[in-house]
């Protein structure tokens, strides 16, 4: 379980001075949290794609959502636009009963996530090049923290893959037809959690 993932039963006590008194009833079993932190690192799809992507990458468990910064993604993430994600995932947390809120962190380029994220955790890259069978083989392997990397409309660039494989990241296929960037997300943490028997 992650540290900081339990739930309280509590009543309102008192309400004053735009503050709340709450006194707790009773450990709750509601809601919960996959067994492994996860981290969805997400190409800055155009429009509003990405508000789907974290919608639906809290509702599946994400811990951390960072967007990323490709060579064929679009660039430019205002504070808008983080502020407005940051509303999503807390929807969409409460929504889904979370016990922690996910975070969605500060832009980053790709070969900053690489050096954070690939020595932080396990990283898997989605890529329609991978072999099959590589998703599975990958995630045979324990790790205390997993990070999840999906490409930008127009896929990651050779150099790109070359630096993910240069860290250690494992390129993982996630079948045989290309998906949407706001799909694959979704596909790639689905089978993480199904292939890991986290449901």
């Amino acid at each position: 379980m992650i540290a900081g993932s339990r739930a309280w039963r509590a009543t309102i006590a008192s309400i004053a001075n735009q503050a709340a008194t709450v006194e707790v009833v009773a450990q709750s079993d509601e809601g919960g949290e996959l067994p492994q932190a996860v981290a969805v690192l997400q190409a800055v799809p155009k429009g509003n794609k990405m508000d789907y992507v974290i919608e639906k990458v809290v509702e599946l468990g994400a811990q951390r959502i960072v967007p990323v910064l490709c060579a064929r993604s679009y660039a430019g993430v205002s504070a808008t636009k983080l502020v407005r994600w940051r509303n999503i995932a807390r929807s969409a947390a409460q929504q889904s009963r979370r016990r922690i809120l996910p975070h969605v962190e500060e832009a980053m380029t790709w070969n900053a996530a690489l050096e954070r994220f690939a020595t932080q955790s396990q990283l898997l890259v989605a890529h329609e090049g991978a072999a099959a069978g590589s998703l599975a083989r990958a995630l045979a392997r324990e790790s205390a923290a997993l990070s999840l990397a999906i490409g930008p409309e127009g896929s990651f660039t050779q150099a790109e893959l070359d630096s993910a494989r240069e860290t250690g990241a494992d390129i993982v296929s996630l079948g045989q037809t290309i998906l949407r960037t706001e799909t694959a997300a979704v596909a790639l943490l689905a089978a993480v959690a199904a292939l890991k028997k986290w449901w």
